[in-house]
């Protein structure tokens, strides 16, 4: 009678591992936005980060306070022209922390026909007008303006490229 209570007992401890880890998967697969309708735009400049960092395709976000890791999952691939064109893949990741976006996965930018990915995003603290790119060992100065709207997808970046080449080709 013992050994039987003891495994009844002790039978729902050994599936609490298990529980808990198809939970935090069913959660990181679904990245609903926090529940108190915060958006990831509105994240950003609790972070000291403009809100035009991300397009406007997002589609859910989760993000851990914890350690401040994050996804962002966009409705699809997006192109966006600032002062370069940047490409967003369908779901970004990294860590966010005050001031810095840091192994950051998911966002390109092109320079001289070469996209390069960006590593980390960076602003000064205190801030000021300026916000810095880390793209491999290159670090790039833009002015933050441009960055304090949310902008519009472009969905095809590639058509944005070879239509500026012939236009300008043609202007000649």
């Amino acid at each position: 009678m013992l050994p039987s209570l003891f495994a009844f007992l002790l039978f729902p401890l050994l599936l609490l591992p298990f529980a808990t880890c198809n939970h935090q998967s069913q959660a990181a697969a679904s990245s609903p936005p926090p529940s108190n309708g915060t958006t990831v735009y509105d994240l950003l400049p609790l972070y000291g980060l403009p809100p035009g960092l991300l397009p406007d395709t997002v589609t859910s976000f989760s993000f851990s306070e914890e350690d401040g890791q994050f996804v962002v999952n966009l409705s699809g691939p997006c192109y966006v022209e600032f002062e370069y064109l940047v490409y967003y893949k369908p779901q970004i990741t990294g860590v966010v922390r005050y001031g810095i976006v840091s192994q950051l996965k998911g966002i390109q930018v092109r320079r001289f026909l070469v996209w390069f990915d960006v590593d980390a995003i960076k602003v000064d603290l205190p801030s000021s007008d300026y916000i810095y790119f880390d793209v491999g060992w290159v670090t790039k100065k833009l002015s933050a303006d441009q960055f304090m709207t949310i902008h519009s997808c472009r969905t095809n970046g590639l058509i944005d490229v070879v239509t500026n080449a012939t236009t300008s080709w043609f202007s000649v």
